[in-house]
Formats: structure tokens, sequence, C-alpha cells
């Protein structure tokens, strides 16, 4: 099974704080994540996408935040780049695929357990409406 190591779940909080800051009625990244179902999301991910994607983070873990938010600014600016170098296709597709896991745990229903405050889905007034037969 695929597990996120301690180190990952860090790079990930310091990843999802930039692309999902505080901001407003909207609590930081941190604060709201629901990292806790985070291993369950990984569930069918490959074992090598998922050893890449854990190694990237562990090492997001350990970069300081200013050079983390001009990473990010890469993978973001990397998006209006024709380019289709391996360099800029790197850049997008870490940026597309660092972004939706971001917010997934962000926006979701399933929110840190510690949070008292008023969760994203409810700031912008959304349910999930599941049928089940």
């Amino acid at each position: 099974m695929n597990t996120f190591s301690n180190r990952a779940v860090k790079g990930l909080t310091k990843i999802g704080n930039i692309y999902c800051p505080k901001n407003g009625e909207f609590p930081a990244y941190e604060e709201v994540a629901g990292l806790h179902f985070l291993n369950t999301l990984a569930v069918n991910v490959p074992k090598d996408d998922f050893t890449s994607l854990n190694l990237v983070l562990i090492i997001f873990s350990f970069l300081p935040n200013g050079i983390l938010r001009w990473l990010v600014g890469k993978f973001e600016a990397a998006q209006e780049d024709d380019s289709e170098g391996i360099i800029a296709s790197t850049l997008r597709q870490l940026n597309l695929g660092l972004r939706g896991l971001c917010y997934s745990t962000y926006y979701s229903e399933f929110t840190n357990p510690a949070y008292k405050g008023r969760t994203p889905m409810e700031i912008i007034d959304y349910k999930v409406n599941r049928v089940t037969n």
C-alpha cells in the first residue's frame, strides 16, 4: 500500500500553504486540509509514480518557503509556455499534480479533525450530493 512519509506530508503542507494560503474567510491549507485521508487518495497510484511523488515532497519539506514560492511560480509560468521541451512539460506536470493534490485535500468534505472554523466548502456554499443505489 502507498503511504506518504511524515516528511512528504510536511512538504505537501508547505506547498499547500502556497497554493491555498489564508485569504479573507478562507483558512490556510495547513489549518483545514484533510491530510488524515491522504493515503486513501494514493491507494491506486502506480508504485513508481507514488515513489517519485513521495521523494519530491520529501525534498520540498527541506526547502525554505521562499524557494518553494519561486518554484511554484516557475510551475505556474510553465502553463503559459508553448514549449514542448522536457523542462517546460515537467514543470507543467508538477503544477497540475501538486495543485490537484492540494485542492483535493483542501476543498474536501474530509477536513482536519482539529479544525473548528468554516471549511472552504461551507464558505463557497457547496455541498456534496451523493446518490447511492
